[in-house]
């Protein structure tokens, strides 16, 4: 299999701060999907993904709440949210962060919320 370019996107040219870089059909995945993204201005929201996920931080503060606990990273930190489990994510100016996603060769779904799981 040769070599494959994913061609760069400007964030800010992307609605709601997230962009695929390397995407994830919804048909399920065996290779490492990856992609930036941000929050501003206090924002957050919760997810629970049925699959691992790494979030590294480039810029700001990410906050994760994740079974009760609390997980602040900065510049150049990872986050490592288990596959199965709710976390809800914020950043209390900026945070800038680059997503990588275990596994998912089911293609199973992704729940988000917007309120706190705890």
């Amino acid at each position: 299999m040769p070599a494959e370019l994913f061609a760069r996107r400007p964030l800010d040219e992307v609605p709601g701060g997230c962009r695929s870089i390397v995407p994830a059909p919804p048909s399920g995945w065996t290779h490492v999907p990856l992609g930036e993204w941000e929050l501003r201005d206090g924002a957050g929201f919760g997810d629970c993904h049925p699959h691992e996920e790494l979030n590294y931080v480039l810029e700001g503060l990410l906050v994760v709440e994740c079974d009760g606990g609390r997980v602040e990273a900065g510049r150049r930190d990872v986050i490592r949210v288990p596959a199965g489990r709710p976390a809800y994510y914020s950043a209390p100016t900026y945070a800038r962060m680059v997503f990588i996603y275990g596994a998912n060769p089911d293609g199973l779904p992704t729940t988000t919320f917007t309120t706190r799981p705890c």
